[in-house]
């Protein structure tokens, strides 16, 4: 009896044993999926297609259900921060933005959540200095192509101008950016 008790005690440690790696392994996946790193900006690694060419298509809409007026995103200078609410970078960069976007009156600064979940978007809203929309219908992030966030896009007058992709992590990439927005405004 003692043999088909140890047996039976054997088999259910395995099977806890694959069921947690399995577990663990799934959320490694999931978790990278959706880009819960910090990467720094980098500018010249990936540059959509969408440069130089109109914004595509968007139908954003606020918690509310307010949506932003097509003609907002399409005159005079704005940038355009999408964003996923699972995402630390993002937060990290809603984070930097707060002590940027007070600083520049001549460009308007809105938030895209192209990617949410139901569990996480509650009080979303607090961590960021701009506006927040979601991307019904997934419209934005199709038209443009985007797998992952956060990312920033320059718009003039509605047409692409500059991306940057992932959040400064460094103060040498904080300054970078704010001199990149510097620029901007001073056109």
């Amino acid at each position: 009896m003692n043999w088909h008790k140890s047996r039976l005690i054997l088999v259910i440690c395995c099977s806890i044993t694959i069921f947690s790696v399995g577990f663990a392994l799934t959320q490694h996946i999931y978790y990278a999926f959706y880009a819960k790193g910090s990467y720094p900006i980098i500018r010249h690694k990936y540059i959509p297609q969408a440069i130089g060419k109109p914004l595509p298509e968007a139908r954003l809409v606020d918690v509310s259900g307010n949506f932003l007026q097509d003609n907002e995103l399409r005159r005079g200078k704005v940038i355009l921060v999408l964003l996923s609410s699972e995402c630390e970078a993002c937060l990290k960069d809603g984070q930097f933005l707060k002590a940027v976007i007070s600083k520049y009156s001549n460009i308007r600064f809105y938030g895209a959540l192209l990617f949410w979940s139901e569990i996480t978007v509650d009080h979303i809203e607090d961590k960021f200095p701009m506006k927040l929309f979601y991307d019904q219908d997934a419209l934005l992030r199709h038209g443009l192509g985007v797998k992952s966030t956060p990312m920033k896009i320059y718009l003039e007058d509605g047409d692409v101008k500059k991306v940057w992709v992932g959040t400064p992590i460094t103060p040498q990439a904080e300054s970078a950016f704010i001199k990149e927005i510097d620029e901007i405004s001073s056109k």
